[in-house]
Parts: C-alpha cells; structure tokens; sequence
C-alpha cells in the first residue's frame, strides 16, 4: 500500500504518514515555502519621452533609497520584481538628459504602465584646453591607483553575451548571470574569480558549414580586460618604453573632463603589443575608458595562442581582435562598468577554394556591487580558463530571469545586441556571510 500511495501520490504538495490502521495525509513546507516565495509585487511598462513619445532605452529604474533596481531595454521596456514589503515605497525613473520621475509603487501595481520623463537642461561647465603631458599622466594614473579603485573585496553581479556570426549570419546567441569576485586592485597577485549562476541560449540557430566554431573561457578572459587590476602593458611602467604616447584632445566622460592618450608601439618589435586609446580623468587621474586592439605584428605573434585547433584541411587565420574597457565613479572609487572583446577569424581550405569568416563577440556588463564580509567562491564554483561557456547551458530557459533585476532584453536575443555605456550601478553593503 505504501508503495502505491508513492506512485499515485503528488509529494510536491503533501506527504502521508500511517497510525495504526489509518493513512493522515498533510502538507508539506515546501508548499509553505513556495508561497513566501512568491510573495512579490511585479512591476511592467515603457519609459517614454514625454514630447516626442520615443522610447528610452537603459533608463534607471530603482527604488529610493535602497539597492534594488533594474533597467529598461533598448525598446524602452522594463520589468522589476519587489518584495510585498515595498509596496508602500517610491520608484524613481532616471535617464541621462531627462528629469526623474519619482512614482509611488502603489500606482504601478497595474497590468501595463507608460512612464513619460521631460527633457532636462543642462548648463555645461566650462572646459579648458589645455596641452597635458602624457608622461606625467601616467605617472600620476600608476600613483593614485590605491585611492582610485577597491583596496578590499567586491562581489559584482554582471550580465554576460556571447555570440558567434558565420558569414555575417548569427550561429550562436547565449547569455547568463554570472559573479565576479573582484581582488584589492592593489594586491597583484591575488586574481578575479568568476561564479556561473544561470544561462540561456538561442536554440533556433544553426551553423551553416561543418565547422564549429566554439570560443574558450569567454566569462574568464573578459574579466581579464580590466586593464587597471591587470597592469596591461600599455599601463605597466615596466613596459612604458615599448610604447609611444601622444595627448589628442580632451573631451567629457559622464560630465568629467577626460584627456584622451593615443598609444603605439614605440618601434617594430616580435612582441604581443597594442595600438589604441587611453582616457584618463583629469581630476582623479584615473583610467576610466580604453579601447585597444593588437597591432598586425602582436596577431602574427599571438596565433598560436589564439588558435586552440584548426579544421582538418583548413588555415585558421585570426584577422582582427579589438577590446574596450569602461570604469565608472560612484562614491569617489571608480568601478569595473563594462568589458567587450571582438575576434575575427578567417578559416581556409588549403587549396583556397573555400572561405569561411567567423566573428565573436563577448562582452559584461556590471549591474550590482556588493561590499562588505563577503563569502568567497568555493574552488569547484570557479569558471576556468579551459571552459566552454555555451557547454554550461543545456536549453533556452524562457524563466531564464526569475527575480534577477537586471538588464531584461528584448524577446527576440538577435535584436537584444545594443553596446553597454552611461549605466547606473547599484551597491549594497553586506555585513554577514551567507
């Protein structure tokens, strides 16, 4: 009897327990705590320009006062899940160029809302031409690195893409939620960890050629483009002398004022170097943006490493690979915003009747910042460097989101490929270990 009851019985919901000659059968607290689970107030709509009634993409959307938040899509759609105990608290609606809106949770508990933000104007500050000397700003960027960025542990919640074009045609599109365990930036031997939480990736899509294309430790290799925690060589005094520096302009960077370095190599050398830009803050000197990319010579030098194992009669030929790097300022420490690198690869058949061209794209973007006692990833939660990410997700997840308040995309991934700048990050402060 007892083992027909199992197979008839939903033990999701209730359990049964034999007395005597009785069968009681009662619920069980998971039920109990699937209920308190889904004790949350979903909030969905557009932000809208109130004139010209576009929509407003990446607009803020937070809670004031508190950490919780999230952000509108390229299409200006947005959904955020609250706990029932902010029912009676007050939403804000802010984008750069536009006033805030600040609305009451309680008048967003409905079906569908449009929220319209006016137009702000701003007085620009006044800027100074002024010629710098490149050398001395990087000597000051090397000098200030302890006050400009984390001397302690930070966890970063980030949204990561990964996708693959065959021929100008998208054969792969995955994205997920992953954590980086960030080390001091003062403290170089210590290195980043990422932590895959959850991912999805578009299953319609499919390669037209035999070859597959598959991109090794993508989540592991982003974090490494955070030039300052890894004293890039194009920022390591002990290298300075491989590079050339010229000051181009200055310019704004999130109302900053910002000198713009372009940087070479100095002379033709057999070694792995770039080419690109630097743009350093001019008050704190701090490196808040790079976009960069390996010389033709630091390809040559770089395939080997680059290409894990070529098709069966075929040539893999890496033809370009550009990178770029985007700090933000929040409470005077400048933070990892954003990471992206591109590599474009030319694949020949050995008697050259046949050309295939792959392009992968990966990049990051942070949207959390936890400070504090925090619990350190456990060895085996560690990505490594040897990974496949895409090998990580088995199936589209349509739930794929849950009750992560980040950036929601559109529905469709192909159309969800917009850059990532002028984000707002949230940071929450945690004062006990998990």
């Amino acid at each position: 009897l007892y083992t027909i009851l199992q197979e008839i019985t939903n033990t999701k919901l209730f359990n049964f327990k034999a007395f005597d000659n009785q069968v009681v059968f009662f619920p069980i607290e998971q039920a109990q705590n699937q209920t308190k689970k889904e004790q949350f107030i979903t909030i969905k709509g557009i932000v809208y320009e109130k004139d010209s009634k576009s929509p407003i993409p990446f607009c803020n959307i937070a809670l004031a006062g508190k950490a919780i938040g999230t952000m509108s899509n390229n299409n200006g759609y947005f959904e955020i899940k609250l706990p029932e105990q902010y029912r009676n608290d007050t939403l804000g609606f802010s984008s750069i160029g536009y006033n805030i809106n600040f609305m009451p949770v309680q008048q967003l508990i409905l079906d569908y809302n449009e929220v319209a933000l006016i137009p702000k104007t701003y007085n620009l500050n006044q800027i100074d031409v002024i010629q710098y000397d490149p050398e001395q700003l990087l000597k000051n960027v090397y000098q200030n690195i302890h006050k400009n960025y984390e001397t302690e542990y930070t966890l970063l919640t980030n949204y990561y893409r990964e996708t693959t074009l065959e021929n100008d045609e998208y054969t792969d599109i995955s994205e997920a939620i992953i954590q980086v365990m960030k080390a001091p930036y003062t403290n170089e031997i210590r290195q980043d960890h990422v932590k895959f939480i959850k991912g999805r990736k578009a299953a319609e899509l499919q390669t037209h050629t035999d070859i597959k294309f598959r991109l090794m430790g993508g989540p592991y290799y982003i974090t490494k483009l955070d030039i300052v925690k890894n004293n890039e060589s194009f920022l390591n005094p002990d290298f300075k002398h491989l590079y050339s520096f010229k000051f181009e302009e200055t310019t704004t960077v999130d109302n900053r004022q910002t000198a713009v370095l372009s940087f070479k190599p100095a002379y033709s050398v057999r070694n792995i170097l770039y080419e690109g830009s630097l743009y350093i803050d001019t008050e704190t000197f701090a490196v808040v943006r790079s976009e960069f990319s390996l010389t033709r010579q630091g390809l040559r030098e770089a395939q080997s490493s680059l290409i894990q194992k070529e098709p069966r009669n075929s040539r893999a030929i890496p033809t370009s690979l550009e990178y770029s790097v985007q700090y933000k300022l929040i409470d005077d420490i400048w933070y990892l915003l954003s990471a992206r690198s591109t590599i474009e690869i030319r694949i020949n058949t050995r008697n050259w009747r046949e050309r295939t061209n792959f392009k992968s794209i990966a990049e990051i973007v942070s949207t959390n910042i936890e400070k504090g006692d925090l619990q350190k990833f456990n060895r085996g939660e560690i990505f490594r460097a040897n990974e496949i990410f895409t090998d990580k997700i088995v199936s589209y997840d349509e739930n794929f989101w849950q009750n992560y308040n980040i950036i929601k995309p559109e529905e469709k991934l192909v159309d969800a490929l917009k850059a990532f700048d002028n984000r707002n990050l949230f940071i929450t402060h945690t004062n006990k270990k998990p």
